[in-house]
């Protein structure tokens, strides 16, 4: 009899400890699926913030152009923009030198197949397009006039349209390509403003900063002090007019 219930409580035991486990497990797959769930949902939204602009269709349109392209595809959109501006040809060819219309070649076809590379992600083709516009201030000094990007935007249009070879319908290639071009150059534009405005408060900055001359001893005397800041010339100020958008619709020719 004693042994009989002393082997059945062990039996129960065992029950027990095995019902607890059991729910030890169904507990912890469960917390772990909530944590996958919110992982997920977190990656998702993520996602969300760099949505590409462009749709699928019009990104392979884009993509099957610029796969066609040679290597003279900068020099052809900038003697297409050479068409639209006389100064912007006067600009290039007469106030750049050697090196500097090779840099500004090389640097237009980089930046356009670094678009190319990205176009699912809207948020890092702004990030370059504002790098690429604030490497232009270097320029000003050359005569660059910010229009000159509506002129550049206009002919990557016309030029990369017809890399297209007619493989797809016309209204759509201009399109992308109208549609990408507004949006890249509009923040390549803002680049530009934006550096500019950080080198004139630098300036600004700089041109306030007090000096005064101390003399041998270490004293500093009062009708002795004077601004010792050198003459910095004044950036003149070719900030954008009130126009709510300065590109218009590309043409293509």
């Amino acid at each position: 009899m004693g042994n009989t219930k002393s082997s059945s409580s062990i039996e129960e035991s065992r029950e027990d400890s095995v019902q607890n486990q059991g729910e030890a497990s169904r507990k912890l797959k469960a917390k772990s699926t909530r944590k996958l769930g919110g992982s997920a949902r977190s990656s998702i939204s993520s996602q969300g913030n760099r949505r590409p602009m462009l749709t699928a269709n019009q990104r392979l349109i884009i993509s099957y152009c610029l796969s066609n392209a040679k290597e003279d595809i900068a020099e052809r959109i900038l003697r297409r923009g050479f068409e639209r501006r006389d100064d912007f040809k006067q600009f290039v060819l007469e106030n750049l030198t050697r090196q500097q219309r090779h840099d500004l070649v090389e640097n237009l076809k980089d930046f356009l197949l670094g678009v190319c590379e990205n176009l699912s992600d809207s948020e890092e083709i702004q990030k370059m397009s504002e790098a690429y516009g604030a490497n232009y201030t270097q320029y000003r000094s050359t005569g660059f006039k910010p229009d000159f990007f509506s002129a550049t935007a206009d002919a990557v249009t016309t030029e990369c349209t017809f890399l297209d070879q007619a493989q797809h319908a016309p209204s759509e290639v201009a399109g992308s390509w109208s549609m990408l071009t507004s949006f890249v150059f509009s923040h390549v534009r803002d680049g530009y403003y934006a550096e500019l405005r950080k080198q004139r408060k630098t300036i600004n900055t700089f041109r306030n900063k007090p000096s005064f001359d101390v003399s041998t001893d270490g004293s500093g005397d009062q009708s002795s002090r004077r601004s010792a800041s050198p003459a910095c010339e004044e950036l003149p100020s070719d900030e954008p007019k009130d126009t709510p958008n300065f590109l218009l619709p590309p043409q293509v020719y």
